[in-house]
């Protein structure tokens, strides 16, 4: 296992990166990224041999958070929060492009990823009254898809907020 300070770096570097990919495209200066993170490139080349090792870790990291569902609220609010990450991510990716799907990524396909965390928080939902029991996390997903559809410009966020929130209004019950 890594010692503690390599283990706190390499999480920097990957915070650092998802946002400077998000904000600067995939092609930012890894040496800005390695900044960000407070570290010199040589730790960033140290942990990632190349730009593509890097982008792959990052996105198998924005995976691995869409796979969490906390276990300790109702469907509806974990819905709701899982939902913010999902924007977060959709605004990460569409900056990658292409780039996140680099040869010899060791994660699971998004899609299994997204559909199995959408299931858990949908069957908790319909056991706990605060999600309908008529919807497919598949249609959930492809409704979801339409983030990629929008502008790529400064009215992205907003929309895809709102898109979001359309989704969610669609999935809980009126109590």
């Amino acid at each position: 296992m890594p010692r503690a300070d390599a283990r706190a770096n390499r999480a920097a570097l990957l915070a650092s990166a998802a946002g400077r990919f998000a904000s600067d495209g995939p092609d930012v200066a890894l040496e800005k990224v390695a900044r960000d993170a407070g570290v010199s490139i040589a730790t960033l080349y140290r942990h990632f041999p190349n730009r593509e090792a890097l982008v792959a870790a990052t996105y198998a990291r924005e995976i691995a958070d869409l796979a969490e569902v906390a276990d300790d609220s109702s469907g509806s609010v974990a819905l709701a929060r899982w939902l913010l990450r999902f924007v977060e991510f959709a605004r990460t990716k569409r900056a990658l492009g292409d780039l996140l799907h680099a040869p010899g990524a060791d994660h699971p396909p998004a899609r299994t990823v997204m559909l199995d965390a959408l299931d858990r928080i949908l069957v908790r939902g319909r056991a706990d009254g605060s999600l309908r029991d008529d919807r497919d996390p598949a249609d959930v997903l492809a409704l979801l898809a339409g983030l990629w559809t929008l502008p790529d410009d400064e009215t992205w966020p907003v929309r895809a907020d709102r898109l979001a929130g359309f989704v969610l209004d669609g999935l809980t019950t009126r109590n």
